[in-house]
């Protein structure tokens, strides 16, 4: 079996204020050349995924000055 493409996605629950939720969800498919070791992508997938998820969620930690909900309804 030859592994060619290699897919990571993650997800994350948040709770909020006023008993909200957030999720939060990243994914990343990742190609493989003959060379590659899918272990060693596999991680790099993970390290791309796990980044994206700390970005949303700064945006999340910082105080809400603007009166709005980012992105709630």
């Amino acid at each position: 079996m030859k592994v060619t493409k290699i897919n990571v996605e993650v997800s994350y629950l948040k709770s909020l204020p006023n008993y909200e939720n957030i999720r939060f969800t990243a994914g990343v498919e990742l190609e493989l050349n003959d060379n590659d070791d899918y272990e060693n992508v596999y991680e790099e997938g993970w390290e791309i995924v796990g980044d994206e998820i700390e970005k949303q969620l700064k945006l999340f930690s910082e105080p809400d000055t603007s009166k709005t909900k980012k992105g709630l309804k």
